[in-house]
């Protein structure tokens, strides 16, 4: 397997390439902050390593990446002793660029060059090597050997006791070595035996001896390394004891698959981290190339988002011992050819997303049926939807932002029609975007305060802004269905307080409620959300209720995205 500097080395040199283009546009707290992220980002592909691969060489991209790292540090130090930058960074950023890098903090939205994540780190080996007695052995008769030369040197030259103790060495050398030999001839025959036994466990699980596919080739591989490691651990062999008068048990289930996932030994929590891995490393760099493209794309049309390098200061990094970062080309090309580029990248864009989602699909639907091969009383709708559920959680947890990014890629132009959008109707009240009087849920016409004192809807603003710190699509699709169910909570909350009967509320006069509440939680990012959601959420999953709830944000998302800037949202109910 490569290593992590060999594997990102693509990326690191694209960052500092958007450094030295920040730097050249004089924009030097960007290229300052932007400097320091790929110091801070190489360092840790170099530690990673130097953790990972302990024994390796230092090769000449790990002494490439060390000079590019002084040189970016070098630079740092010139924009810090050039500007008042060192101890006020914040206050050269103004009020909107303070604590992140969003386009408006209020909004939440990541610039189209800062989508990029870390790339997630390979997982670690299943188990350390257990030593064979012959290997003990050899580690024991080593020590016997040191300490005989240490003590044959602290005797006289040519004693008799010299000759005795070495004869007498050799002779207990030989003895552990036979008993070794013994010992492990021993244990690989109940090796042998125990391999057999649990080799036709699994024929007898899978019923089938000839004619099996890879995939079930596979499964059966694993199935066999699952029995071979309960048999090393207790805590196994009990829950399998369990399984059969407790798999009705749905917290039972649950502990089960905890323990299972969390035990970073087990066949089964190896093969799902395998998985993290190959998705967030597939994911990361899609996005990475598109981004890159992006940005070639917006060199040529000469757009201010980092597009031309000034000779001076990229030719210090670029040409400078070490260093594979060039110019870029300034070459223009045609609007023509830029227009073909666009509608290649954005194909190329979703046939990337759609296969990511058929291998997170296909990976995931491994997992619940090795779950299931591995436990024959899991095999019920009920006991499956439990497994389903606690696998995608773990899944998606550290892989999300990774997947989520490569989609952010897509709907970034239309993330930022509704920064915009959001920006110049942020004051409007329900009555101003078209909902009904009844369900405005104001104590006057003149106020647009409910009974509480709190904007309209207030509760489920805040219970939609949650919907995008959650990483799995099933649990962000039921927050919508939740947040849209506290709609009519609302309603019924706001009448019951004035002693009257709440109004029915239809699909016509819902759609103007969601649009005022996704304007009111300033969260454009709910776009990419909804999106990957489309993708990820099974087909019978949005046949019923879940389905409905999604179609109808994101038909209320569409009508905010129809909206210019500049258009107003005042309409008649």
């Amino acid at each position: 397997m490569a290593s992590n500097v060999e594997f990102n080395k693509q990326y690191a040199m694209q960052n500092v390439r958007i450094a030295i283009r920040l730097d050249d546009e004089g924009n030097s707290v960007g290229a300052y902050r932007k400097y320091l992220e790929c110091i801070e980002f190489m360092t840790h592909q170099l530690f990673l390593d130097a953790t990972q691969y302990p024994d390796a060489h230092v090769t000449d991209s790990v002494q490439k990446y060390i000079a590019l790292c002084r040189q970016c540090l070098d630079r740092v130090e010139d924009i810090a002793k050039s500007s008042p930058l060192a101890g006020n960074v914040k206050s050269e950023m103004g009020p909107q660029c303070q604590n992140s890098p969003s386009i408006d903090l209020s909004l939440g939205v990541v610039p189209n060059n800062q989508l990029t994540i870390w790339p997630l780190t390979s997982p670690t080996p299943r188990a350390t090597k257990v030593l064979s007695p012959v290997e003990l052995a050899q580690q024991q008769n080593d020590y016997l050997i040191a300490r005989h030369r240490a003590r044959i040197e602290r005797m006289a030259p040519n004693n008799q006791t010299t000759a005795n103790l070495s004869l007498s060495l050799q002779r207990r050398l030989m003895e552990n070595m036979a008993i070794a030999k013994q010992r492990q001839l021993v244990l690989e025959k109940k090796k042998e035996e125990r391999l057999k036994r649990l080799q036709e466990e699994a024929d007898r699980r899978f019923r089938c001896h000839t004619g099996m596919s890879p995939d079930e080739l596979a499964r059966r591989k694993l199935y066999t390394e699952i029995l071979e490691y309960e048999q090393d651990e207790k805590w196994l062999l009990e829950l399998r004891k369990k399984v059969p008068e407790k798999c009705k048990d749905s917290s039972f289930i649950m502990d089960c698959v905890h323990g299972i996932i969390c035990d970073s030994d087990h066949p089964l929590s190896h093969l799902l981290k395998t998985y993290q891995y190959h998705v967030g490393q597939r994911a990361y760099h899609v996005a990475n190339m598109f981004a890159s493209q992006k940005e070639a794309n917006c060199f040529f049309d000469g757009k201010d988002n980092g597009c031309t390098f000034s000779t001076e200061k990229s030719q210090s990094i670029s040409q400078s011992p070490g260093s594979d970062v060039k110019a870029a080309d300034p070459t223009p090309k045609s609007s023509g050819n830029r227009t073909n580029e666009s509608f290649c990248t954005k194909t190329a864009s979703d046939q990337a997303i759609s296969s990511l989602v058929a291998e997170v699909q296909s990976y995931l639907e491994n997992l619940e049926t090795m779950f299931v091969v591995t436990y024959e009383e899991f095999d019920d709708e009920e006991v499956r939807n439990i497994v389903r559920d606690l696998v995608e959680d773990y899944f998606f947890q550290p892989v999300w932002p990774h997947i989520l990014a490569l989609f952010r890629q897509s709907t970034y132009a239309k993330e930022q029609t509704m920064v915009e959008v959001m920006k110049c109707n942020r004051g409007l009240s329900p009555r101003d975007i078209g909902v009904s009087e009844k369900f405005c849920l104001c104590r006057n016409l003149s106020s647009d305060s409910v009974l509480s004192g709190l904007p309209p809807y207030n509760t489920v603003v805040q219970s939609f802004q949650s919907v995008v710190h959650i990483t799995t699509p099933s649990k962000k699709l039921d927050q919508l269905v939740h947040s849209s169910q506290l709609i009519c909570q609302c309603i019924d909350e706001f009448y019951s307080n004035l002693d009257s009967s709440s109004p029915q509320m239809g699909a016509d006069e819902m759609l103007p409620v969601l649009s005022y509440i996704i304007l009111k939680t300033e969260q454009p990012m709910l776009v990419g959300d909804c999106f990957a959601l489309m993708e990820f959420i099974d087909e019978s999953s949005l046949m019923g209720e879940r389905g409905y709830c999604l179609t109808s944000v994101m038909t209320a998302m569409d009508f905010l995205l129809s909206l210019s800037s500049n258009s107003s949202l005042e309409m008649k109910p």
